[in-house]
């Protein structure tokens, strides 16, 4: 069974990745907001280390409870 998110979890999840995002430029951020929107664990946290650095991205990640998993 799949999980079922509120409508508030995702304005909730969007404002935390937008803030967490705030540094970056807007190029570089829709792609990280793609990369967010469709997570798949170590696949999609490679993405992000491709694009914004190793660093940044457990940043991103850690600040959006995302998981390699």
């Amino acid at each position: 069974m799949g999980v079922v998110h509120r409508p508030d979890d995702i304005l909730n999840r969007r404002r935390r990745a937008d803030i967490a995002t705030r540094d970056l430029n807007p190029g570089v951020r829709e792609l990280v907001m793609k990369i967010v929107d469709s997570w798949s664990g170590r696949k999609s946290m490679e993405e992000l280390k491709q694009i914004v650095g190793e660093d940044k991205a457990k940043q991103i990640a850690g600040e959006l409870g995302l998981s390699e998993d």
